[in-house]
């Protein structure tokens, strides 16, 4: 929980400065990339050890980040280490996607098929999700052939799950369900036959 406010806490104020200055979609590029670098286990493990002196760290954090992210992202990550905060950082690229996805009317569909869509078919899909969402989506794909054929769309917390896997599972638990729930003994015709 404290991790989460955090995170929005240091994502709010990277978004307001980037929106400021007219770079979001580079600042969110950057944040993401130090989100990664911070999530390799080895440079955490050493960004976080308090043997390392502080220098040691703002001196390799420089040499690696300097020439690629700008000025306000390299001072984020030196201000993330300095503050001990390292296992935040994905959280924080995590909640700055999401608030320059809210600020662009936007959201991410995670969709699902059982083979990959022709054009027409996601072109299909992503207007369904557009009405269903009210945003403009941008789709990333993945194909698993288990659901059978069908969509599985996951946009935030909410999955629209029209594979034929979960309609036959559906099917299933109902006919189990009537099955269980009927008044009709199966016994007692057969015994009524044998009798």
């Amino acid at each position: 929980m404290l991790k989460g406010a955090i995170a929005r806490r240091y994502a709010g104020a990277m978004f307001e400065l980037a929106r400021k200055q007219n770079t979001l979609d580079r600042t969110l590029e950057d944040v993401q990339e130090i989100g990664r670098l911070f999530s390799i286990r080895k440079l955490a493990y050493l960004l976080r050890e308090p043997k390392v002196p502080a220098k040691r760290k703002e001196i390799a954090l420089r040499q690696a980040l300097e020439s690629k992210v700008l000025p306000t992202s390299l001072n984020l990550a030196l201000l993330i280490v300095q503050r001990e905060l390292v296992d935040a950082m994905p959280n924080i690229a995590a909640e700055l996607e999401q608030l320059v996805l809210d600020y662009r009317n936007q959201a991410i569909a995670e969709v699902t098929t059982a083979k990959p869509m022709d054009d027409e078919l996601s072109a299909l899909v992503r207007k369904a999700l557009e009405q269903r969402t009210g945003k403009s989506v941008i789709m990333r794909t993945r194909v698993d052939p288990i659901i059978l054929g069908g969509v599985v769309a996951r946009v935030g917390d909410q999955v629209i799950d029209g594979s034929i896997r979960f309609r036959l599972h559906a099917l299933q638990q109902r006919l189990l369900n009537d099955a269980a729930s009927s008044s009709q003994d199966f016994f007692s015709e057969e015994e009524l036959v044998t009798r």
